[in-house]
């Protein structure tokens, strides 16, 4: 998919390149420095780790399309943000790479400092994503901090998968328990289950995605008043609360005072976002948070504001 908004007749259009280079999918912006997108793009996926001869080829596709639409020499520069840079420590590689193909200096990143770049908008401050998986960045002083993420089998807490994993957990607890359990029917009826042996079995069949897509309805029962399922989101959100407070404790005096919140968890989920908040204002009254709602390719507009 592409998109163009053509600059006026004549004039010329100065514009820098910011592209999210994901595990799914990589996404290539054009913007101008007040960040509006004037042409964007999307192709397969990108995590260099994974299959770096497909995130190379991917990436050259990216930029050959912005390139076929815009006249590069208006492009100012390029930041790309790519997911298993830091694991593969080839980032000044690509960037040379790209930099020498198509005649643009282009500095390359990795995908969650992309994140946090967008979402702070260049300042210091801390990053907390939570969608199919989570993890808590936090930048001061030009120093980037991590906290928690490690997969879903050893962390990932507050993430989609996390919340279905917590039901499923709830619900077979109250079976050994030999009680009733409002999970019961609707997890088995996700799961399109008869009984709680078959939904296990089905569950341990699933892909980490499809677990995680269950979250939403989740989140749906408990905005309907199913007290068991408003439990989870809170136990999880206080979770991923004291991840970012274990973040905090490593930042010095004066402390950002800026949190972005990203992912689809926290993007949508307005009760669980708001607990989170609670939960983290509760030791740290200052701290204001906003979602992030723009691609990350948008980060390459703040870049400057990190050198």
């Amino acid at each position: 998919m592409n998109f163009y908004f053509k600059g006026k007749e004549g004039l010329k259009l100065s514009y820098v390149i910011g592209i999210d280079s994901g595990g799914t999918h990589i996404v290539g912006q054009a913007l101008e420095k007040t960040g509006r997108v004037i042409f964007e793009t999307q192709s397969g996926p990108g995590n260099i780790l994974l299959n770096q001869a497909q995130t190379y080829q991917n990436l050259t596709t990216i930029l050959s399309t912005i390139f076929e639409q815009l006249d590069r020499r208006d492009c100012e520069h390029i930041l790309v943000g790519i997911a298993g840079v830091e694991t593969t420590n080839n980032a000044g590689e690509v960037a040379t790479f790209l930099t020498a193909h198509f005649g643009v200096k282009t500095d390359v990143i990795s995908d969650a400092q992309l994140a946090l770049l967008n979402g702070l908008e260049g300042q210091d401050g801390t990053l907390v994503i939570a969608g199919t998986g989570s993890v808590v960045y936090g930048r001061q002083n030009k120093k980037m901090i991590r906290y928690g993420g490690w997969g879903f089998l050893l962390g990932d807490t507050g993430s989609a998968y996390q919340i279905t994993a917590s039901a499923m957990k709830e619900m077979l607890h109250q079976h050994d328990q030999q009680t009733a359990s409002t999970l019961t029917q609707p997890l088995l009826a996700m799961l399109k289950a008869a009984d709680v042996k078959q939904a296990v079995q089905i569950y341990y069949t699933l892909q980490r995605k499809d677990i995680a897509a269950f979250a939403v309805k989740i989140a749906e029962l408990a905005e309907s008043g199913n007290a068991e399922a408003r439990q989870i989101l809170t136990q999880q959100a206080y979770a991923l609360g004291d991840e970012v407070l274990g973040l905090y404790a490593h930042y010095q005096e004066p402390l950002p005072q800026r949190i972005a919140f990203s992912g689809s968890v926290l993007v949508h989920n307005t009760t669980f976002r708001q607990t989170l908040l609670s939960y983290i204002q509760q030791h740290y009254p200052e701290i204001r948070g906003h979602v992030v709602s723009t691609n990350n390719g948008r980060g390459a507009i703040f870049w400057e504001a990190w050198q």
